[in-house]
């Protein structure tokens, strides 16, 4: 606060015509992501331009532009985010930056952490984003918040959680219904399967049938708010494994929002 004798000085300088005393703001403006009103666009451009995210990261963004953008239409500053199954944090480090002054927890299972080798980027993450706090433990098992979840993201990996051992998926997405707020969202994109397939080729193919989804969350107490198109590719015959590199980073994909009833 300005003392009562700076103010005087600053008053006595203007009357005898030197220049008048300014002073600089309190706080730094707040960065492009955070301010009011900014853009999708303006968001989207600013979290991929923070300098502190691995290069090697940086290589998928113009591939995965259209899953950012439709990520990000769907949170907003100041929300505490599940990233389920975040894998190297390539999500968790975008909605850190987008939820400004709110957090992210990033959660993966203590098999994957080991298997892939996972803890060397997990702690460079926290390192980097304060913000963002590490979660392991099995899909079917993330623990409550201390407060609840005002989005949770599911990229691409809602199929994985079929293949752990003993995998209840309406039990799952109950529990996740659990963890959020009432009115609180579910994002999920994930590789598309022939129609009727349910989730027969989540282990050979890593595709779910978008047809299963529904069905999964609609069965735990959810309701659909958003089943776009955005992330589609008719191209796809959704014959080939996810990692074939014919398809790999073209598959055809939904893009659905869930949401916990407000009552």
């Amino acid at each position: 606060m300005v003392s009562q004798r700076i103010l005087c000085l600053a008053m006595a300088l203007s009357l005898t015509g030197l220049a008048p005393v300014t002073y600089a703001a309190d706080t730094a403006a707040a960065p492009p992501e955070c301010a009011a009103n900014a853009s999708l666009d303006t968001r989207v451009e600013a979290v991929l331009a923070k300098a502190d995210r691995p290069e090697g990261q940086r290589a998928n963004d113009a591939n995965r532009l259209g899953e950012t953008r439709f990520v990000l239409a769907h949170v907003k500053p100041g929300d505490h985010v599940l990233d389920m199954g975040a894998g190297g944090g390539y999500e968790s480090y975008l909605l850190s930056a987008a939820v400004c002054s709110g957090s992210v927890d990033s959660q993966n299972p203590p098999k994957w952490v080991d298997a892939f080798k996972m803890e060397p980027a997990r702690q460079a993450l926290v390192a980097a984003r304060p913000n963002v706090h590490l979660v392991t433990s099995d899909f079917g098992k993330v623990p409550l918040p201390a407060a609840p979840y005002d989005a949770i993201f599911i990229g691409t990996i809602y199929h994985d959680t079929y293949n752990e051992d003993g995998h209840d998926a309406v039990a799952m997405d109950k529990t996740l219904l659990s963890t959020l707020k009432p009115g609180g969202l579910v994002i999920l994109t994930d590789h598309r399967t022939a129609d009727g397939v349910a989730a027969t080729a989540t282990n050979t193919l890593h595709r779910i049938d978008k047809a299963q989804v529904l069905s999964d969350f609609k069965a735990a107490g959810f309701e659909l708010v958003e089943d776009s198109s955005v992330l589609a590719n008719p191209a796809d015959d959704h014959s080939k494994n996810v990692f074939d590199p014919s398809i790999r980073g073209h598959t055809d994909r939904m893009a659905l929002v869930f949401r916990r009833p407000l009552q």
